[in-house]
């Protein structure tokens, strides 16, 4: 049995009960049988050294945050990550959208609704170049799938081949063409250096010119106020002005297919303003005191049948489709500004086929058709190729000075 020296001292000496020969006998046998071992054990653990806290340096604090194990607690997080995922998501800006979709969105939109939408901002201004093909090409097949069937582009003369351009600035074919390039009033004269002179070319000119200066005059017919009209052989400066701004119009639609697509947007709205007119703006009939009707006269038609029986709801879905009815063909141009008053529903290159009850278009292919007719009897027989360090202007005019003296 092994004593420590701290449980020694604390254990009391037993009591002296028995007596003084037992006494001795017990201790003598006690003396043979126990044994006392000292154990030296390690001095205790001082306490650290505490620092000394200054009174005047400030207090940090070193403690460090508890983990935090709570189940509700990560379900909170996880919640709240949930949330910040999902507002992360969510479009904040018009261009934030995918480009197939806003391609999308804006092919459903008229041309005018998107050129407002390019003055948004630059960036929306720039996607709507980068994609004005596309989004022409979306509008006009599902808006003016007729009207551009009807009025296509003219080629631009740098396009056409240099057999061609030889034929087409041959001054007997320019001769023969005066008759359609003459001055008209209300048209500016094609540059046959600028833009194909072929008979097809020519025609789609005209008619663009005509359907930007018959809309320019849209509110006078609607409210019965007559078109200045021009002296024989006068030109003024306003009406100048207008033929330039729309010749230049043109010029942009040639390279802009946002502007083409503007252009019959403004034609369909003048074809419309023309059948409904008589419903929209009903004729003020000046009525005397004396003969006062006592009930109020309903609106005029326009016509007993209305041409392509065309209606407002028809006018509401703002597309051509009812201009695939039956109806009456536009062959003669519009020559001069009195046929507006008389002008319906200018629809040209197009017959109506009784055998197919249906509308034949005859515009795709007459430019290639035509360029081809020009170039086989017109051109010169022996073309001088344009040098490689000339220009396309000094070119044109050295051709057509040798052309010129040599006739």
């Amino acid at each position: 049995m092994t004593f420590t020296p701290e449980k020694a001292e604390r254990i009391s000496p037993p009591q002296e009960t028995t007596a003084p020969a037992e006494k001795a006998s017990s201790i003598a046998s006690s003396t043979q049988t126990e044994e006392y071992t000292i154990v030296h054990t390690a001095p205790r653990k001082k306490p650290r050294n505490t620092a000394s806290l200054d009174d005047d340096e400030p207090l940090i604090d070193t403690t460090e945050a508890l983990a935090k194990n709570s189940k509700k607690l990560a379900r909170l997080q996880k919640k709240q990550q949930k949330k910040q995922a999902k507002s992360s998501s969510k479009v904040h800006n018009f261009l934030d959208l995918p480009a197939e979709l806003l391609q999308e969105i804006l092919g459903h939109l008229r041309p005018s609704d998107v050129r407002y939408v390019a003055q948004i901002n630059s960036a929306t201004r720039e996607f709507i170049r980068q994609n004005e093909v596309s989004i022409a090409k979306d509008i006009t097949e599902r808006r003016y799938w007729v009207l551009r069937r009807c009025f296509p582009l003219p080629v631009a003369f740098a396009e056409v081949d240099e057999a061609s351009r030889a034929a087409l600035l041959n001054p007997q074919w320019q001769e023969r063409t005066g008759i359609n390039k003459k001055p008209y009033s209300h048209i500016k004269a094609l540059d046959a250096q600028q833009i194909c002179s072929c008979p097809s070319c020519l025609l789609a000119w005209n008619n663009l010119n005509v359907v930007l200066d018959f809309a320019h005059f849209q509110w006078n017919l609607d409210h019965r106020e007559p078109i200045p009209m021009l002296p024989r052989g006068s030109n003024p400066d306003w009406n100048r002005q207008l033929t330039d701004a729309h010749a230049r119009i043109v010029e942009k639609a040639m390279i802009s297919p946002l502007c083409y697509a503007a252009i019959l947007e403004r034609h369909l709205n003048s074809i419309l303003g023309t059948l409904l007119r008589q419903v929209r703006f009903p004729p003020k009939v000046p009525i005397h005191r004396h003969n006062k009707p006592m009930t109020t006269a309903a609106a005029k038609t326009v016509h007993p049948i209305r041409l392509y029986h065309v209606t407002e709801s028809d006018a509401a879905t703002e597309d051509d489709t009812f201009l695939e009815r039956d109806g009456r063909p536009s062959y003669e141009m519009p020559f001069h500004r009195d046929n507006y008053y008389s002008l319906l529903a200018y629809v040209p290159n197009r017959k109506w086929s009784r055998e197919e009850q249906r509308w034949m278009y005859y515009a795709a292919g007459a430019h290639d058709r035509d360029l081809m007719w020009v170039k086989d009897r017109f051109t010169p027989v022996s073309a001088p190729a344009e040098p490689p360090g000339c220009s396309h202007e000094e070119f044109v005019a050295s051709f057509q000075a040798a052309m010129t003296t040599g006739s």
